[in-house]
C-alpha cells in the first residue's frame, strides 16, 4: 500500500496545476488525500468520522389537549362521488347512453352529442349574414394563404411562390396506379386485376 501511495503522488505531482472547482484544493490535492485517506488506519476502521457527528434526541411528539373529541378524519378527494372530481371519458359515454336510452321515446330530447362536420336538423337556420361570417372565419383559420401573410409564424409571400420551371399544381401519380403497375411488373396478379375500373 505505501508503495502505490508514494506511486500515487508522484503521478499527481504533475496535477498540482489543475482546477479547484470552487473549493480550496485542487483535483489533485483532493484525490492525494482521498487516496491516503484510504491507507490510514482511520479510513480503515471508520472510527475518525463517529467523532464528528453529533446526534440529537428526537424531540417529544405534540399531543393534542383532550383526546375525548377528536376532529373527524379528512374526506379522501380522490372518490367517485365527488362532484369536483372530473368524469373519465368511459363513465361519461356510459351516463350518455344511458341518458339517449332513456329519452328514445321524447321527442323533445336533443343529445349533446354533436358530431363535427355534420349540420343536423337541431342546429338552427343560419342567415347569410351569419353564414358569410362563418365562412370569413373559417377561411382565416386556415393559415397559409398564398396571397397574404397574417401571423408571423407564417412564412413571407415571396417564399410561396414556387419556382417558374417547378410543376407547382402537379399532384403527381396516384399510388395505387404505382403499386398495381409494380405488381404487373413483378408478374404478380390479383382479383382486382379483373375489375375493369
Amino acid at each position: 500500500m505505501g508503495v502505490s501511495a508514494v506511486c500515487a503522488a508522484a503521478l499527481l505531482s504533475g496535477c498540482m496545476s489543475s482546477p479547484t472547482y470552487g473549493t480550496d484544493k485542487t483535483a489533485g490535492q483532493q484525490l492525494f488525500e482521498d487516496v491516503t485517506g484510504v491507507v490510514s488506519t482511520e479510513g480503515l476502521t471508520g472510527r475518525g468520522r463517529e467523532s464528528e457527528i453529533a446526534y440529537k434526541p428526537r424531540p417529544e411528539l405534540v399531543r393534542p389537549a383532550s383526546l375525548e373529541v377528536l376532529p373527524e378524519p379528512q374526506r379522501d378527494l380522490v372518490t367517485a362521488d365527488n362532484s369536483a372530481w372530473p368524469e373519465s371519458p368511459e363513465q361519461r359515454r356510459a351516463r350518455l347512453r344511458a341518458e339517449a336510452t332513456a329519452n328514445q321515446d321524447n321527442p323533445n330530447y336533443r343529445s349533446p352529442i354533436v358530431m363535427s362536420g355534420i349540420v343536423t336538423s337541431q342546429t338552427p337556420e343560419m342567415t347569410k349574414e351569419q353564414r358569410q361570417e362563418f365562412l370569413r372565419r373559417k377561411r382565416e383559420a386556415n393559415q397559409g394563404s398564398a396571397n397574404e401573410r397574417k401571423y408571423l409564424s407564417e412564412p413571407p409571400v415571396e417564399y410561396r411562390v414556387p419556382n417558374a420551371t417547378a410543376a407547382a399544381d402537379d399532384l403527381g401519380e396516384d399510388e395505387w396506379k404505382k403499386q398495381k403497375r409494380g405488381q404487373k411488373a413483378a408478374g404478380k396478379s390479383s382479383w382486382r386485376d379483373l375489375l375493369p375500373w
